[in-house]
C-alpha cells in the first residue's frame, strides 16, 4: 500500500512536471519564464500560520521563487491553521507551509488507523495522496525535521520533582500535586494530544489546570510558563520551538510516542503547480537541508533574539548556497 500511494503522488507530480520547462539548479542563479496556462502570469500568494517558523520558512520559500524569476505576493503570518487551510482550499493563497500530521484533521473520515501519522513516511504519503485526489492540492518535499506536539517544564521544576517523562508527570497529578498546563485547543481536544496523553498514561486534568487558547502560536504559552503568569508550570511545545535551553525548560519523553509526525513542507495548489512546475525543484533542496537542530536555531534567532525573519531566512539560504 505504502508503495502504490508513494508511486501514484510521483505520477502525478511527473505529470505536472511534463507541462512545463524544467527546474531551475539549486543554486537559483537562473531566470525562467513560468509554463503557459490561465494562472501562468499570476504572482504566487505565499502564506504561512502565526509563528515564527511560518515567518522564517515562508520568507525562504517567497526569496527562493523571486530568485528564479517568479513573482510573489507576500502574505506570511496569515493566520491561525484553521483560517490558513480554508483559504488555501477557497484558493485565496496558493502556496503554504503545513505539517504532514495535519493530515489527520483534513481527513479524519479516510484516515483508518491514525495512527499512521506517527510514521513520518506512511503519513506523508497518506496526506499528500488524499489531498491530491479530493482537494487538488499538493505537499511537496518536506523537511526532516519532526515539529511535533509535546509537553515542557522548567527545568527547576523537574529537578525539584523528579520529572522528566509523561510518566512521571502523570504519578505527580494523580498525587494531587498542583499542576495548570497551558495549551492550544487543538491539542486539548484531540486523542493524539491531551486526551491521549491523558490515556496512555492513566491521569485527567480538571478545567481548572488548563489555560486553553485558541492559537496554537507556542510563543506566548512559553512566556507564561518562563514567568509562571496564572501558575502555569508546563506548556505545549513543538519539536523546532528556538531556545528551549536557553529558557532552561525540559520538554518530557513520551515513550508511547502518543502525538502524530509533523514535518514541515510546503504545500501548492495544483492549478498553480501545474503553471509553475519548477517550484517543487526549486523548494526540495532548501527543505531537505532543514534538521530539527537547524530550525531550533533559525526559530530562536527570531523568537528570541529578536531578529527579522526575512533577515534569518536570508542568510540562512546564500550560506547553504541557495541564493547568491
Amino acid at each position: 500500500m505504502k508503495k502504490r500511494i508513494a508511486s501514484a503522488l510521483l505520477l502525478a507530480l511527473a505529470l505536472l512536471a511534463a507541462c512545463g520547462k524544467p527546474a531551475a539548479p539549486q543554486g537559483g542563479t537562473e531566470t525562467q519564464e513560468p509554463a503557459a496556462g490561465a494562472e501562468a502570469a499570476a504572482p504566487v500568494v505565499v502564506a504561512t500560520m502565526l509563528d515564527s517558523e511560518g515567518g522564517i520558512l515562508g520568507k525562504m520559500m517567497i526569496q527562493m521563487l523571486n530568485s528564479n524569476g517568479i513573482e510573489t505576493v507576500d502574505k506570511v503570518n496569515f493566520g491561525t491553521p484553521d483560517i490558513l487551510r480554508r483559504a488555501l482550499e477557497n484558493k485565496e493563497v496558493d502556496l503554504v507551509l503545513d505539517y504532514t500530521g495535519s493530515g489527520q484533521y483534513y481527513h479524519p473520515e479516510e484516515a483508518g488507523d491514525p495512527s499512521i501519522w506517527n510514521d513520518p513516511q506512511q503519513g506523508y504519503e497518506l496526506t499528500a495522496q488524499l489531498d491530491l485526489e479530493k482537494n487538488n492540492i499538493l505537499w511537496l518535499t518536506p523537511a526532516s525535521a519532526n515539529n511535533t506536539e509535546m509537553i515542557a517544564v522548567k527545568r527547576s521544576f523537574s529537578e525539584e520533582n523528579g520529572i522528566r517523562s509523561m510518566e512521571e508527570l502523570a504519578a505527580y497529578i494523580n498525587g494531587g500535586n498542583p499542576f495548570k498546563l497551558i495549551c492550544s485547543a487543538s491539542f486539548a481536544e484531540n486523542m493524539m494530544g491531551l486526551l491521549g496523553y491523558e490515556e496512555a498514561y492513566g491521569f485527567k486534568l480538571r478545567d481548572d489546570q488548563l489555560i486553553v487558547l485558541s492559537s496554537g502560536n507556542t510563543a506566548e504559552m512559553l512566556k507564561a510558563l518562563s514567568e509562571g503568569t496564572n501558575d502555569v508550570n508546563a506548556s505545549l511545545v513543538y519539536g523546532t520551538d528556538g531556545a528551549l535551553d536557553i529558557m532552561n525548560l525540559v520538554v518530557l519523553e513520551d515513550p508511547e510516542q502518543v502525538p502524530p509526525v509533523y514535518l514541515p513542507a510546503p504545500v501548492l495548489r495544483g492549478e498553480v503547480a501545474a503553471a509553475y512546475p519548477e517550484i517543487e525543484s526549486i523548494l526540495k533542496p532548501v527543505f531537505e537541508s532543514l534538521t530539527l537542530e537547524t530550525l531550533q536555531t533559525l526559530n530562536a534567532q527570531v523568537a528570541y533574539e529578536g531578529k527579522d525573519a526575512a533577515a534569518v531566512a536570508e542568510e540562512y539560504l546564500k550560506g547553504e548556497g541557495f541564493l547568491q
